[in-house]
């Protein structure tokens, strides 16, 4: 089976890479839209200075140079503490990752993070104060300077550019909400996944016996059987056992490690190209109790299992099911790779050998002491903490072979946690990126509305004068809040709909439209919206009448 370099090594955190990517541009155009939000509503409370200024004789492209300034020196200074904060943020990441993606322990802020980001600030300063800048230098001038400026309500193009860019920031913000919705179901269904081996109280390592020292299938088997009985009669272990490849230690490599074609006979022989497959991995006899994966049928593999006696193997409940449905596996005679026959002698349950959220597939196993491998991975099971155990396992070892070391020393909760680092990661990455899309689309929320209510303070005195109540106030002001926010939550939940099948490969057990995900997010932002647009329309209703109307 080929594979491309590149695909082999990146396959499995690519997907994970560019969903990030997306999330983060589109909370950089929430944060974009709401500083263009800002800028307009500030532009409108500087009309009449910036129509002082054209009638004292600054030109229009003057006046743009100014506004764009100003939001540049916004954008860059927004650019540096993002900075900052990435600096921060990338040397925590860099402590959670675990050693099966050593690439990811390289990030660093480099010079080309730093011109980027120099870049995307300058770019975002120009194009979203772009807008404001235009709006404000093609002002006019005699309209302006007759009004008592910033007492009116602003002209129904600005406020409909606002509520646009506010529509957007909801649909946005919803986007990411139901993005990251799934993904937090996702985990919660994938947790709840039984491993099907123990978890609790085992220690596990890898072994890589060297070939020059080792270099015969005798000392190879030798050393693991008077290991593993050496570790069985330390104080506080309960069994030990060896395997080729650990259950849930996934590896960064994008494929299944392991994989071999095999044939059973009395059946008609298949070319190889289309052998069935599972999972090859040889196992001494005490691995099974240790990491308690349950014999269904037959027998387990024992110390007379040896290179003299008849080649035997064990397989999983998914290849039973799947090979031999409707008879039984046990005495049936199966070859691999043109090796002698092996006699199925066992049925095991199966286990979850590439994560919890990877399929079950078919597995053999065979014992150790028949095909030897210098490299295992050692599982000891412990009466209690299996980490406080590590060193007397170490010393063992040297007692056997004072030259062999000894690597990925966890214990199985670590293994089950790091195997989960993907998902948690990108979780809770998507979380907190939802957070701020919600934050950010509150306040603009809480911000137009508030600036609304400040321009339309002659209007609502003037209704409060007519005799409108306090309920009748409120009402106006927040269904106008909300109505935007509705608008904007619809746009999301159909892009949404959409786009969130980009995350399919990182589901499990939900829906791309998931139905409680695409209920709740939305309630959530319009229930958010309403106290952001409550708290003015509250203001508004306290409006003195005889004050509002003072001046007119």
């Amino acid at each position: 089976t080929l594979f491309p370099m590149a695909e082999m090594f990146t396959g499995r955190i690519r997907p994970v890479l560019i969903v990030l990517l997306g999330a983060v541009g589109l909370l950089l155009l929430i944060a974009c839209s709401n500083l263009a939000n800002l800028l307009l509503a500030r532009a409108a409370t500087r009309e009449k200075e910036i129509a002082v200024r054209s009638a004292l004789g600054a030109g229009r492209g003057r006046i743009v140079r100014q506004l764009l300034t100003e939001s540049l020196v916004l954008s860059v200074a927004g650019g540096a503490l993002g900075l900052l904060l990435a600096v921060w943020s990338v040397h925590g990441l860099r402590s959670v990752v675990p050693d099966m993606f050593p690439m990811l322990q390289h990030m660093t802020v480099d010079l080309p993070v730093l011109a980027f980001t120099l870049g995307l600030s300058i770019l975002t300063g120009l194009i979203f104060g772009a807008v404001p800048a235009w709006k404000s230098s093609h002002a006019d001038l005699n309209t302006t300077l007759k009004e008592a400026g910033g007492r009116s309500e602003s002209s129904g193009g600005s406020h409909r550019v606002r509520s646009f860019l506010l529509a957007s920031q909801v649909a946005l913000a919803v986007l990411l909400s139901v993005s990251a919705g799934l993904l937090v179901r996702s985990f919660v269904r994938v947790t709840s996944v039984s491993a099907g081996v123990r978890v609790a109280h085992v220690l596990t390592m890898s072994l890589s016996l060297p070939d020059v020292k080792y270099d015969t299938p005798v000392k190879r088997a030798n050393f693991y059987k008077d290991l593993t009985e050496r570790l069985q009669s330390l104080p506080g272990v309960r069994s030990a056992g060896a395997v080729l490849f650990l259950p849930l230690r996934v590896s960064m490599l994008s494929f299944r490690i392991g994989v071999n074609g095999f044939q059973i006979q009395g059946r008609p022989p298949l070319p190889p190209s289309q052998a069935p497959m599972a999972d090859y991995r040889m196992a001494t006899p005490g691995y099974f109790s240790t990491m308690g994966i349950a014999l269904r049928k037959g027998r387990l593999f024992d110390q007379h299992d040896d290179l003299d006696a008849k080649r035997v193997a064990l397989i999983n409940e998914a290849m039973a099911g799947k090979h031999f449905p409707h008879e039984n596996p046990l005495g049936q005679h199966i070859t691999s790779g043109g090796a002698t026959p092996m006699e199925i002698v066992g049925v095991v349950a199966d286990a979850k050998l590439y994560g919890l959220d990877a399929p079950i597939e078919p597995a053999i196993y065979v014992p150790h002491m028949q095909h030897p491998s210098g490299s295992m991975g050692l599982a000891v099971q412990t009466d209690g903490d299996p980490a406080a155990l590590a060193p007397a396992v170490r010393r063992e070892i040297l007692k056997l072979d004072p030259e062999q070391p000894v690597s990925s020393v966890r214990t199985m909760e670590k293994v089950l946690s790091d195997s989960l680092m993907l998902r948690r990661v990108s979780m809770l990455m998507l979380v907190v990126f939802a957070a701020l899309a919600l934050t950010l689309a509150t306040v603009g929320i809480y911000g137009l509305t508030a600036y609304s209510v400040s321009r339309r303070t002659h209007e609502i005195g003037l209704r409060v004068a007519l005799g409108a109540s306090q309920a009748e106030i409120l009402r106006l002001v927040v269904v106008r809040g909300l109505a935007t926010a509705l608008i904007g939550a619809a746009i999301g939940v159909a892009a949404a709909w959409q786009l969130t099948r980009a995350l399919a490969g990182m589901l499990y057990g939900v829906t791309t439209t998931d139905p409680l995900v695409f209920a709740g997010v939305p309630l959530l932002l319009i229930a958010v919206s309403a106290i952001a647009s409550y708290v003015p329309a509250r203001k508004a209703t306290r409006i003195d009448p005889l004050v509002a109307l003072r001046y007119q």
